[in-house]
């Protein structure tokens, strides 16, 4: 995170900087108006009985014993560490008065008054649960309903789940209104940074407190991103005239390049949407929302090492990504549960919503690998004509599954040179979350979270000559109302990893597993 002395404040007239609450008494809240992503994350988690709130759960090691409660004690401290660092995850989430003519959300944070306010608010939020040991089935049992329930109250928690006294899990159940799920790894490698630390030094704990000083954590709230959007930058060159790294665009929030990434974005979901080729095994009738409230659950599956390899090795020869083959088996998936009736002539799309970290598009400060823990996505539509692969009827599925990930490629190159994901994302979002006819999405949905490494360290601290902490597996997890599942893929330890998020009042969890041995074995077609 950059220092105080790093960050740059947005202008006083935008509507998305922290400002004090003059309303609260004592005036020792601070608010923001949400913005991007964060308002269709409140939205859902209103609208869809809390969808899109996000878990992580990771399963680590310790290199030497420790008792249940010390490590809760120590961890509650790392959490203490990690509110310092990060004030958000202490944040609250307020909607205007019904009375109001154009009501609004606020992020809210208030300001710490002492350390015996922190850790009973450290008290609250994390907690030991000695009865389990399965991470996955703990997030099935604490994790239905929305993040957070109710108008300022906590929407971070932390569950610890010890094995043996050198083995342990910890499970992160938050809102996705404060986080996406770059920022949650982000979090969690912060939090074992502190807990490595707490651990193993016996002085870290004089050490932090003479650091934080509660009642100055605002210093370190993070701006919204619609306020720190990447500048023009030069490139950099050497000594002899030769450019090191090329000279930097804009992200930008208006003019032709904006305008030119947002019509783009409008007018292929105008055009792609309403021809959707849906998934077709679905619990009959079809999941209400309205009467019933969701019950989400995961799917997984784990290539072995040898595996992964193949499947590296196959995308490299193809000069293809491992996203580009993965999302590509996904967009067979529907095809093969529901052929399409006019088979060749089909008009039907799979019509993905391309997520992306946009992090690369914000200002350089907070650029580097842990620079921003809060929401900072993009998304525009990824598009695959049906046709593609009903036109080959002769064809192998492995030659139809390189065939879609081929256009999966051109999609994903077109994507990203669009120059103003980012920048449109605050009118993007704000469109969806005000269209009340939306209905219910039931064609796959694709996140590529790429390596795990990348956000979230294998092993803790990070310098010295002991691993205090060793994280041997993990996973992400999203709850889900809709029919159409999430399919999800990352990359930990040498090993790729998938997974589906799903409703299992929507579609049977047999369903749901044979649709993800299907996408092993149609990812695996096309090893060699």
């Amino acid at each position: 995170m950059p220092t105080s002395n790093d960050m740059k404040l947005p202008t006083s007239n935008s509507p998305y900087k922290w400002r004090r609450d003059e309303m609260h008494i004592g005036s020792m809240r601070y608010k923001r108006q949400i913005v991007a992503g964060e308002v269709i994350s409140d939205v859902y988690n209103a609208t869809k009985h809390g969808e899109m709130t996000l878990f992580l759960g990771v399963y680590a090691t310790l290199s030497s014993p420790i008792t249940h409660n010390e490590l809760l004690t120590q961890l509650r401290r790392a959490w203490v560490a990690l509110r310092w660092d990060v004030p958000t995850i202490a944040a609250q989430t307020l909607h205007d008065g019904k009375n109001i003519a154009k009501p609004k959300t606020w992020m809210t944070y208030d300001i710490a008054q002492s350390h015996t306010d922190v850790d009973k608010w450290a008290e609250e939020t994390v907690m030991l649960r000695e009865d389990i040991t399965d991470l996955d089935q703990l997030r099935y049992e604490v994790g239905q309903g929305p993040m957070p329930r109710a108008d300022l109250v906590p929407q971070s928690f932390l569950y610890l789940a010890p094995s043996t006294s050198t083995t342990f899990g910890v499970l992160m159940h938050v809102s996705h209104i404060n986080f996406d799920g770059a920022s949650v790894k982000i979090l969690m490698s912060k939090l074992f940074e502190h807990l490595a630390m707490y651990v193993s030094d016996p002085h870290y704990v004089s050490l932090q407190s003479a650091k934080i000083r509660w009642g100055r954590e605002l210093e370190n709230l993070l701006p919204a991103t619609v306020d720190i959007l990447r500048k023009p930058e030069p490139a950099q060159m050497d000594g002899h005239g030769k450019v090191l790294i090329p000279a930097t665009p804009e992200e930008p929030q208006s003019g032709p390049a904006y305008d030119e990434t947002l019509t783009k974005i409008v007018n292929d979901v105008a055009n792609y949407a309403p021809h959707v080729h849906p998934f077709k095994t679905f619990i009959e009738p079809h999941y209400n929302l309205v009467t019933t409230k969701p019950i989400s659950r995961r799917a997984s599956h784990k290539f072995t090492v040898e595996e992964s390899n193949k499947i590296i090795s196959t995308v490299r020869a193809k000069q293809m990504t491992v996203n580009q083959l993965l999302l590509g088996a996904v967009c067979l998936l529907p095809i093969i549960d529901n052929p399409p009736a006019d088979g060749p002539n089909s008009q039907a799309v799979v019509f993905v919503h391309g997520i992306v970290d946009c992090r690369q598009r914000l200002e350089k400060a907070y650029r580097h690998i842990d620079g921003y823990a809060g929401v900072c996505i993009g998304t525009s539509p990824i598009v695959v004509p049906v046709s593609i692969i009903t036109s080959m009827q002769y064809s192998s599925m492995a030659e139809k599954v390189l065939a879609v990930a081929s256009v999966v490629r051109e999609q994903y190159r077109a994507q990203a040179a669009l120059p103003a994901l980012l920048g449109v994302s605050a009118e993007i979002m704000e469109m969806i979350a005000t269209n009340p006819n939306t209905p219910p999405w039931t064609g796959p949905m694709f996140v590529g979270d790429g390596r795990g490494s990348k956000y979230l360290r294998e092993s803790y601290p990070e310098s010295g000559p002991v691993k205090v902490i060793e994280i041997t597996d993990f996973f992400m997890s999203v709850n889900k109302t809709d029919l159409g599942p999430p399919f999800r893929a990352t990359e930990w330890k040498g090993r790729i990893m998938l997974s589906a998020d799903h409703n299992e009042l929507a579609v049977e969890p047999s369903v749901v597993e044979g649709w993800m041995k299907l996408w092993a074995e149609l990812v695996l077609s096309v090893t060699v």
